[in-house]
């Protein structure tokens, strides 16, 4: 069959009919579907990007075997692992920082821009964490956070460094 053919069939396949009430069914059933609380979205992101976090942590780093119910969020020597860890990974993404600022200083085009005003907003975020964290230290939901916001911002710098 030539495409001429096909063209030819597929015109005559081709029927309209009125349908007055679709629309307005539509629009009722659009209504009266229970929308989700603000809370579930939030819940729901905020679950991505923790599983996001764990998903991109480097294998070395991943939880091995789950915490049973009966014990402590983390006891004070994990506490002392996890600190040691995170005082490592902030060194090198603060080497990292340096290496990329010459770029970031002479930012002249708008992705740039962008690039320093998200190391910004990841740097306010970071030391608002940073007051919970020193609050609430054993709790793992802020550490995970925490590692989340510091590999994006690791990610970022990366970019820079990459952008031509």
């Amino acid at each position: 069959m030539t495409p001429d053919e096909l063209d030819a069939l597929a015109r005559n396949l081709h029927h309209e009919w009125e349908s007055p009430e679709l629309l307005p069914r539509i629009a009722a059933a659009a209504q009266s579907r229970p929308r989700p609380h603000r809370f579930v979205f939030w819940a729901a992101a905020a679950a991505a990007v923790i599983a996001l976090g764990l998903y991109m942590l480097p294998k070395a780093a991943r939880p091995v075997a789950p915490v049973s119910a009966n014990a402590p969020l983390l006891d004070e020597q994990a506490l002392a692992e996890v600190e040691a860890a995170e005082a490592a990974y902030r060194k090198s993404i603060d080497r990292l920082a340096r290496i990329a600022a010459p770029k970031l200083n002479t930012a002249n085009s708008p992705l740039m821009l962008a690039y320093t005003e998200k190391l910004a907003l990841l740097d306010s975020a970071i030391g608002a964490l940073r007051g919970e964290i020193d609050r609430n230290g054993f709790n793992t939901n802020l550490r995970l956070q925490m590692a989340a916001l510091y590999l994006d911002k690791q990610q970022t710098l990366e970019q820079v460094l990459h952008h031509e």
